[in-house]
């Protein structure tokens, strides 16, 4: 269930609820809280990807690492203390208990009244969303905002995608929540949650649409 952390047992005898983490080479180990919403969303705000035009109405998206985001919020979520050095993590081991503790995957989109039924994987379990399909000015407001772009030089294109724009219309179209612990209320599920299951959702809605249809 999200939410829900390991009692783990520290190097210095400390007992603490958390999620492990090991990185085999050289051998480490660090002991994470769960973010929190707004952590999360001012780690999301930080990142962004590279676009490229091939012509021909091709292009090519590129990820953009950022390891001073993966640091900064890592050592935000470390609870145990290094004992030495040798345990101090650097970016790309933090971007790797980063991904770990924030891995999300859709399992499943199903049709349910006058909405979805969604269920997404985490590292804790499934969890499941139930989500009208949204009003069409919110739909609009989201597509509007989805993401932000700037252009550069040699035909690229720089894209960030502001965590708001999935967190407004998931606010305004869920309807219930599940596998998250009982003190989660909708509001509080992660940002990074909330895209996942409205990217599904407005890709969902897309397909019964047959106005969005290329061939049509």
């Amino acid at each position: 269930m999200y939410g829900e952390l390991q009692t783990l047992k520290t190097k210095d005898g400390q007992e603490i609820q958390g999620f492990p983490v090991h990185i085999l080479r050289p051998e480490k180990f660090a002991v994470l809280r769960l973010p929190r919403n707004d952590e999360m969303i001012e780690y999301l705000e930080k990142q962004r990807s590279l676009y490229r035009d091939l012509g021909g109405r091709k292009g090519e998206p590129e990820s953009v690492p950022n390891p001073q985001a993966d640091l900064a919020l890592f050592h935000k979520l470390r609870l145990d203390k290094p004992s030495d050095a040798s345990q101090e993590f650097d970016a790309a081991e933090a971007g790797k208990a980063l991904a770990l503790i924030t891995r999300q995957k859709i399992d499943s989109c199903q049709r349910e009244g006058d909405g979805f039924r969604i269920t997404l994987k985490t590292m804790f379990g499934p969890t499941v969303h139930v989500i009208k399909i949204p009003f069409e000015k919110d739909l609009s407001l989201y597509r509007s905002t989805v993401y932000k772009s700037r252009d550069l030089p040699h035909n690229l294109e720089e894209r960030r995608f502001p965590p708001d724009a999935p967190v407004r219309l998931y606010d305004s179209a869920i309807e219930s929540i599940a596998g998250y612990t009982p003190d989660f209320k909708p509001a509080d599920v992660p940002p990074h949650h909330k895209a996942a299951v409205v990217f599904e959702l407005v890709s969902a809605i897309n397909d019964l649409d047959p106005a969005l249809d290329p061939n049509f």
